[in-house]
């Protein structure tokens, strides 16, 4: 029988480091692949507690492998993510505060990043007290919000010698899940023409032509591919009205449930894209991206976490805690009534919407993912999410899936049957089908020169 105090109390020494990482994340916020100080706090973290670890994992300069344990039982790998989100900055306070021009923790990966870290090294040291047999491998995975960083490690080889992979988010129930999300593929589009004075024009006019190709796809692309979600930022569209620019960057992202209709549409954007630069003699450059599946389901792996997440229970919100949200719910969501799921739920049916880089990964080494709920009122992506994500209202989620991530972890390795049964599940659900991983566009230039990404000139 699993020893869970024992595992617990490792996990509750570890907690004020833990909570401490919280906030010292949040304070460095870091674009994706320019995660330095994040990954190096994370590193120092494992180091602390005996792992042995890896930096530069993959090629990838702000990534890092850590290992604990040995070689004879389940390799356990555990996720973790620290990248924050461009132009989100917010002070911890219930309103906007913030110049909307500097990164922030709109995502919270300021809590998964110590979550997770955290829950590796107490199933670590866990394992090793009550003499369980096994690894866990904790994987630094940066640039997740930007979907490239783990489907260039996962390229690199990272996780080939893994036997399931764990992680955990922010979102809005408390739980865990064995249901797909959405598939995705993010290129940026660069529009050549020539600079002119405004008031005299050009026929070679990139910016006329870049707003008249998005249109045209989206004129088209509702009635050919149904279902298919589309999204687009102008990156580099001129600086003044009186100068027509000579090159404009659209970056666009769709989305769907599956990988092979998202696809065919992205093929559909180029032609048409092409189409209408060819018209107007504008040059047009394809800049991909990346591009990934879905999360495979996996049954057993949900219910290993799910099971750990009801002996920890729900997350331990004070009465403050409440208070202040819904103060920040308020300015966030004007008129909208306050909701906060607080029980602990399995969720396997429907369709996330959202997409994730492990995608790929998910129909390779079994993965399970747990979520800890915010209000429905604080949206994702968004100042106020930024703000919770420094307050200590936020810190009872993460640390409710942090200690249920270190007991499934030690429960993997303690039953490789629970392991055999997951792998099986996931080689059935695959089938005949081929996993090959899509390569990335930018894996030359996140390791060179990720600045040049941010900058556009890359």
């Amino acid at each position: 029988m699993l020893d869970i105090p024992a595992i617990r109390s490792e996990w509750q020494a570890l907690r004020p480091e833990i909570e401490a990482l919280f906030e010292t994340l949040w304070q460095v916020p870091e674009l994706p692949g320019l995660e330095v100080r994040s990954a190096a706090l994370l590193t120092e973290f494992l180091e602390r507690h005996g792992f042995q670890v890896e930096r530069g994992s993959g090629g990838v300069p702000t990534a890092f492998v850590a290992r604990k344990g040995n070689g004879e039982g389940p390799r356990i790998g555990i996720l973790a993510e620290y990248d924050a989100l461009a132009s989100l900055d917010n002070e911890a306070v219930p309103y906007r505060k913030g110049s909307g021009r500097k990164p922030g923790h709109g995502c919270g990966h300021n809590h998964i990043g110590p979550a997770n870290t955290g829950a590796g090294i107490a199933a670590a040291l866990a394992a090793a007290r009550l003499g369980i047999a096994g690894e866990i491998v904790v994987i630094g995975c940066p640039a997740e919000e930007i979907c490239w960083g783990k489907i260039a490690l996962q390229q690199a080889g990272v996780f080939d010698d893994l036997d399931i992979i764990l992680t955990s988010h922010g979102d809005y129930q408390n739980g865990a899940l064995s249901r797909p999300c959405h598939a995705f593929v993010s290129s940026e589009f660069i529009f050549r023409g020539d600079s002119a004075h405004a008031g005299m024009g050009t026929v070679r006019d990139a910016l006329k032509t870049a707003e008249e190709a998005m249109a045209a796809f989206n004129a088209e692309f509702p009635s050919r591919f149904a279902g298919i979600g589309e999204k687009h930022i102008f990156r580099s569209a001129g600086v003044m009205p009186g100068v027509m620019p000579e090159e404009v960057r659209l970056w666009c992202s769709l989305h769907h449930r599956d990988l092979a209709p998202m696809m065919e549409a992205y093929a559909a954007m180029k032609e048409i894209f092409a189409r209408v630069a060819a018209k107007t003699n504008v040059g047009l450059e394809e800049k991909f991206i990346a591009a990934c599946r879905g999360y495979l389901p996996n049954d057993v792996a949900g219910r290993v976490l799910d099971a750990a997440l009801r002996e920890i229970g729900p997350p331990r919100w004070s009465e403050a805690d409440i208070d202040w949200m819904k103060e920040l719910s308020a300015a966030a969501s004007p008129g909208k009534p306050f909701a906060l799921h607080r029980n602990i739920e399995f969720y396997s049916d429907g369709v996330d919407y959202y997409g994730q880089d492990d995608g790929d990964a998910s129909w390779i080494v079994p993965l399970a993912r747990l979520n800890w709920a915010y209000p429905t009122t604080v949206p994702i992506h968004h100042w106020a999410w930024t703000a919770l994500s420094g307050h200590k209202a936020s810190s009872p989620g993460p640390l409710m899936g942090s200690e249920a991530i270190a007991l499934a972890a030690v429960t993997f390795l303690s039953r490789p049957d629970l392991v055999a049964e997951a792998k099986a599940e996931l080689r059935q659900r695959v089938g005949d089908e081929v996993i090959t991983v899509i390569p990335p566009g930018i894996n030359d230039i996140m390791a060179r020169d990720p600045q040049a990404f941010w900058e556009a000139r890359w």
